[in-house]
This record gives C-alpha cells, sequence and structure tokens, in this order.
C-alpha cells in the first residue's frame, strides 16, 4: 500500500474540484427536503441518511477518479510534453501531477489508491442499495444505471479503451455526469422517487460545470493540442470557438431555469437565479479577454465571489489561469444556491 496518508491523496487529487460533484448532489438533497416539506413524497429518516451517505460515496469516486486521470496522463506522457513546452516558453499550467514529479508518490501508488477510493464508493453504493432494497423500495435497476454509468464515464474519461476527454467527448461527458447523473440520483437516494423539478434544475449544474472545464481548456489550448488531448476546443480548432462554447453554455443554463418555471417544474421564484447573470457576463468578458489578449493582468473584485489562496497562486505564477477557472466554479455554486433556496422557500408559488 502507498506509504501516503488519506491527507496527502485528498490533497494530491485536487479536492478544489470536489464542489464540481458535491453541488449538484446538495442539489439533490435540498430538492428532496422540499420535497419532504410540501409533503410531495412521505418523509423516511433512513432516506436522509443514505443520501448523506451517497454525498460521501460521491465525494470518494470523484476523489479516485481524479488520481486515475493523474495517472493515465502521466503514463502517456502527456504531463511530460506539457513540461516541455513550458520550457520552450507557452504559458501553461503546471501542477498536474506534481506530487509524482517531486518523488512523493510512485505513478504505480497513484494508481492504486485511485482504486481504493473507487472502491470505497462502490461500498458506500452496496450499502445504500441493500439497505434502499429492503426498507425504502428501491428500483435496483436505477441504481444500478446510475453507479454504473458514472462509474464507466469516470474512469473512461482518461482511461483506456475509450479515453473519451482525448477524442473531443470530455467536456460532454462532464456535462452529463455533474449534472443530471448526480444530482438525480440524490433526489432518488432520498425520496426513492424522482421529479421533473430536480430533471429541470439538474440539467444547468451539468452545463455550467461543463462551462468550466470547457474555459480550463481554453486557457490549456496549446498544451493539449501538442500532447495529443483532443479536447472540444481542440476539435474545434480555436480558443475563440471555445469561447462562443461557453457562451451557449451560459444561455442554454439559464433558458433551462426559464423552461423550467413556465412548464410549472419550479416555482417561480427560480427565477431569481437572473441575479448571477452579472458574474456570468464577468466570467465570459475575462474568458474573452484570455482569448484576445492573454497578458493583460486582472485581479478578483468582491462580488466575483471568493478567491481563497489567491496570493498563493500568483506566487506560483497560475492566477491567470485560477482567475477564470474560480470564478466559473463561484457562478456554478452561486446559480446552484439560488435554485434550491428558492425552491425551498418557493414551492407552490407557480405560474
Amino acid at each position: 500500500m502507498p506509504k501516503q496518508g488519506f491527507g496527502f491523496w485528498f490533497k494530491a487529487s485536487r479536492n478544489i474540484a470536489l464542489g464540481q460533484s458535491l453541488t449538484p448532489y446538495i442539489l439533490g438533497i435540498l430538492f428532496a427536503i422540499s420535497a419532504w416539506i410540501y409533503g410531495l413524497v412521505p418523509f423516511h429518516p433512513l432516506g436522509l441518511v443514505l443520501g448523506l451517505l451517497g454525498l460521501v460515496g460521491v465525494g470518494a469516486a470523484h476523489t479516485g477518479v481524479n488520481l486515475l486521470d493523474d495517472y493515465f496522463d502521466y503514463a502517456k506522457g502527456a504531463v511530460a510534453k506539457r513540461e516541455e513546452l513550458i520550457d520552450g516558453g507557452f504559458r501553461a499550467r503546471l501542477q498536474k501531477c506534481a506530487y509524482i514529479e517531486s518523488g512523493e508518490a510512485t505513478l504505480a501508488e497513484t494508481r492504486t489508491m485511485g482504486w481504493v477510493f473507487i472502491a470505497f464508493a462502490l461500498a458506500c453504493g452496496a450499502v445504500i442499495l441493500v439497505l434502499g432494497l429492503v426498507f425504502l423500495g428501491y428500483d435496483w435497476r436505477y441504481i444500478a444505471a446510475f453507479a454504473g454509468l458514472g462509474l464507466l464515464l469516470g474512469v473512461m474519461y482518461a482511461g483506456p479503451p475509450l479515453r473519451l476527454s482525448y477524442h473531443g467527448l470530455g467536456e460532454i461527458v462532464i456535462g452529463i455526469v455533474f449534472g443530471a447523473l448526480i444530482a438525480v440520483p440524490a433526489y432518488y437516494l432520498c425520496t426513492a422517487t424522482i421529479s421533473p423539478a430536480i430533471i429541470w434544475a439538474s440539467i444547468p449544474c451539468g452545463l455550467l460545470t461543463m462551462s468550466i472545464v470547457n474555459a480550463h481548456a481554453i486557457m490549456d489550448f496549446e498544451p493539449d493540442k501538442a500532447a495529443g488531448r483532443t479536447t472540444l476546443v481542440v476539435l474545434l480548432g480555436s480558443k475563440m470557438a471555445g469561447f462562443w462554447v461557453n457562451v451557449l453554455l451560459l444561455v442554454a443554463a439559464y433558458a433551462c431555469i426559464v423552461g423550467g418555471v413556465l412548464t410549472g417544474a419550479l416555482p417561480v421564484p427560480t427565477l431569481l437565479v437572473l441575479l448571477t447573470l452579472p458574474v456570468a457576463i464577468g466570467f465570459l468578458r475575462l474568458l474573452h479577454l484570455y482569448v484576445v489578449s492573454p497578458d493583460v493582468e486582472e485581479t478578483p473584485k468582491k462580488w466575483m465571489g471568493s478567491f481563497k489562496d489567491w496570493d498563493n497562486y500568483k506566487a506560483a505564477g497560475i492566477e491567470w489561469f485560477m482567475l477564470r477557472w474560480l470564478l466559473a466554479r463561484n457562478l456554478l455554486m452561486q446559480f446552484v444556491l439560488l435554485v434550491a433556496v428558492t425552491n425551498l422557500l418557493g414551492f407552490n408559488w407557480y405560474l
């Protein structure tokens, strides 16, 4: 077994990105609480317990998948290629696999710990399945489909034989997994049902997470292209084309909420999510600025949300990357928080 402890591997797995998986899951739990409060489904304490256990499992699965992503990328030579580009003068972010580069952990240990976290997630899933089948009347086919598809897409994101992120499909996978494929199961584990409301609310979650990953790919355009990693932006052929993808994703996210309200699946107060539009526009402005003038420096503003460890990012020379990545993450969290709170407080206020 690897010599490093849990804390080391949790940090190595880029735990800052855990919000991308935990945010849609928490959305599902909050929608379940709304359904209980308004009597749409009967409350069962075990449903809440299993929902929270699922939250732990999702976090473990995301951690494991990130470690396996590091393993597959390093083994394929993508990280080494990125280093060559930086040495040659390319502006690229280099934090991925730093713990392997420094000798703190080996490639084999990274692979082992990736599977350990995934095994723990599967154990959580097994407990949930057994208790849910016996006491809550879960349909095992739903659980198998949710867990199986999520695990398959997560591992095949960078792993063989599919290597989806190397063929322009990684962003689409992210949009599916970190939207409906996490939020809907969270709601189901708590309530043993699926509602139109959580479906309408989960889709923007996936779109906004896809926007984060696509922005990431725009800023990693040259390194990814040189390393043979065909992201959607590389497939489209230019960073500007990638920028317009981000515009479409954000427009679609807000349109989905409006559609949910117009169809009666979401309450009218959910439209308060439009208050996040200034953050969305600010994010698109900064992303466009990077595409046309990447050397122009920008700093975080208070209205953009939290930028913890900003001084460390500046010291590491990656503030240009983290400014946009963190702003996109903050937009996702603000958006989801407003959707969840307005659903909780205004469930009986429909058009």
